[in-house]
C-alpha cells in the first residue's frame, strides 16, 4: 500500500489573522486520523522569498510541485489540515497546489478582528524573536493538538535554492519591525508605504478588505468545497462544529462536541466579543471604504 497517498481531500482553514482560525485548528486537534500543519508560512512561500509581501508570488508548476509533495509525505493515511492566515491573500495559490481541497473559511467581527491586529501590531509581534522559535523550533501549544500536529521546523520547510533570498527576507523584516513598520499578519504589496503614510490601523483595515475580495475569489475557484463558519458562532453554539465536522466528512460523537465545547476558554471568548476605545475610529474606516453600514 502507497504510505504517502492522501486519504481525503486537504482541509485548509483559511481567514484572516486574528479571525478564530486557530480555535478551528484545536476542534480538528480533537479528532482521529488528522494531520495538522499551522502556518507553514516558510514553506508556502517557497521560490517566493524575493517578494516582501504576500500577495506578490509566482506561480509555476515547480514550485506547485514542491509545496504540496512537502505537505503530502508521510501523511501514513491521515488527512492534511492546515492554516495560513497569509493564505486569506493568496486563493490563486492555494487553488494551484490544492485544488481539490475543502476550504473553511473563518470569519470574525471586522472590528474586533482589525483590532485584534492592530494591537500585536503596537506589540511588535510580527517577526518576534520568541514566537519565531515558539513556531518554528519549539512548539509549546496546548495539548489537545498532541500527536496531530506536525513537527516540521523551519529548516524542514525551506528548500536550500531558497536558503540565499529567504536570509534577505529575514534581514529586512526584522529591519522594519525594529523601525517600527513590520504590520502584524499577512503583508499587502507595498505595505511599509501604507504604514508610514496611513498609520497601522489604517492598514488592518485596508488587509481587512483585502481579504473580503479574495473570500469571494475563493467562493469562485471551490464552489461546493468551500464554507464560511463564524467565530463567533462556532465558540457560542455546538452545532456549529457539528457543521464544521460534517462539512469535511470527519466523524462525531455527541460526547465529543460536548468535550470540543466545554473546552473552550470562557474568559478568552467574552474578551473577544468586548469593546474598546478605538472601535468608532475603525467602523469610520471601514465605512469610508463603502464596507459595513452601521
Amino acid at each position: 500500500m502507497n504510505q504517502n497517498k492522501e486519504p481525503n481531500p486537504p482541509i485548509l482553514i483559511v481567514g484572516m489573522a486574528r479571525s478564530g482560525t486557530t480555535l478551528v485548528s484545536h476542534i480538528f486537534g480533537s479528532t482521529k486520523n488528522v494531520h495538522i500543519e499551522i502556518e507553514p508560512h516558510a514553506l508556502w512561500k517557497t521560490g517566493n522569498f524575493k517578494y516582501l509581501s504576500d500577495v506578490e508570488f509566482d506561480i509555476t508548476d515547480e514550485i506547485v510541485s514542491r509545496i504540496r509533495s512537502k505537505f503530502t509525505k508521510d501523511l501514513n493515511g491521515k488527512t492534511l489540515i492546515e492554516k495560513s492566515p497569509i493564505n486569506s491573500l493568496r486563493p490563486e495559490m492555494v487553488h494551484a497546489v490544492f485544488p481539490d481541497a475543502k476550504i473553511i473559511y473563518v470569519d470574525r467581527d471586522p472590528v474586533r478582528c482589525i483590532y485584534s491586529n492592530y494591537i500585536r501590531s503596537v506589540h511588535k509581534d510580527s517577526f518576534k524573536l520568541s514566537l519565531i522559535l515558539k513556531k518554528y523550533f519549539v512548539y509549546t501549544g496546548s495539548h489537545d493538538l498532541s500527536g496531530a500536529i506536525s513537527d516540521r521546523k523551519l529548516f524542514q520547510q525551506l528548500a536550500v535554492a531558497d536558503l540565499p533570498d529567504f536570509v534577505r527576507y529575514t534581514i529586512r523584516m526584522f529591519s522594519l519591525r525594529r523601525k517600527g513598520l513590520l504590520p502584524f499578519g499577512p503583508k499587502l504589496k507595498n505595505f511599509v508605504n501604507i504604514v508610514k503614510t496611513k498609520g497601522l490601523l489604517a492598514y488592518h483595515v485596508d488587509v481587512y478588505m483585502a481579504s473580503m475580495k479574495c473570500k469571494e475569489i475563493y467562493k469562485d475557484l471551490y464552489g461546493d468545497n468551500f464554507k464560511v463558519f463564524k467565530m463567533e458562532e462556532i465558540m457560542n453554539d455546538p452545532e456549529q462544529t457539528k457543521s464544521l465536522l460534517r462539512f469535511v466528512n470527519i466523524p462525531f460523537t455527541e460526547d465529543l462536541v460536548k468535550n470540543i465545547y466545554s473546552s473552550f476558554d470562557t474568559k478568552r471568548v467574552t474578551e473577544s466579543i468586548k469593546s474598546n476605545a478605538i472601535d468608532n475610529e475603525i467602523i469610520a474606516l471601514l465605512q469610508s471604504q463603502f464596507f459595513i453600514e452601521h
